[in-house]
């Protein structure tokens, strides 16, 4: 195969349009075209090409990839779905046919580049979120490692990371207490009140802690 033409996309000078043998190939960076060292008239192998459009492909998702991130961290699990969503949202405008097999490769890449470039961290996320749930909106420790384990952080490190910032939970109980019901007294007997503290995450030693403090 020959390439034949490569013109600049009107809607993004840094990207052209490839066409081998007068048909449109893809659109492609001009990272790319530097990197094959492109030009008109040049002879194109078939696993040139595959590997031209794989390279296309995977600075693609990056590049998206990285946007996401842009918005707020992610954790590995979060980004590997984003991933996933993207990959069927886009089908039939990057590419028509690529095999599943193929996908998961360039959704691994992607996740490789994006932890050797310090993107995403799971162990910092952790840390980020625990801060800003102490401070914005408190949890017991069970809450905020069930969160984290929603959000694809392992137990070790969920708990981990819970344990290190949460240092006095029955404070953190007692403020969450007071912003809801002030200085209302609680009995063994209120239910709703309990029932409150126990889902956000506090544990029944902490509650009776908390209660008998009322009741001495």
């Amino acid at each position: 195969m020959k390439i034949t033409k490569l013109a600049s996309q009107k809607k993004d000078p840094s990207r052209v349009s490839m066409f081998l043998d007068n048909q449109f190939f893809c659109g492609i960076s001009l990272d790319i075209v530097a990197k094959y060292s492109l030009y008109v008239g040049k002879e194109i192998a078939d696993l040139e090409s595959e590997n031209i459009f794989k390279d296309e492909i995977q600075n693609r998702f990056l590049s998206r990839s990285v946007d996401y991130i842009a918005r707020g961290p992610k954790t590995q699990f979060q980004v590997k779905k984003y991933l996933r969503e993207l990959s069927l949202k886009q089908k039939g405008k990057w590419y028509s046919d690529i095999s599943k097999e193929k996908l998961e490769d360039t959704i691994e890449y992607v996740l490789r580049k994006l932890n050797e470039y310090g993107y995403i961290d799971d162990g910092n996320f952790a840390l980020l979120f625990v801060q800003s749930r102490i401070k914005n909106k408190p949890r017991g420790k069970a809450i905020l490692i069930s969160e984290l384990l929603s959000k694809g952080v392992s137990r070790d490190i969920a708990e981990e990371k819970v344990n290190e910032l949460v240092e006095d939970e029955y404070s953190m109980l007692k403020k969450v207490y007071e912003k809801k019901f002030k200085q209302e007294k609680i009995t063994f007997e209120d239910r709703k009140k309990i029932d409150f503290l126990l889902r956000k995450g506090f544990n029944w030693d902490l509650i009776e802690q908390f209660i008998n403090e009322f009741t001495d």
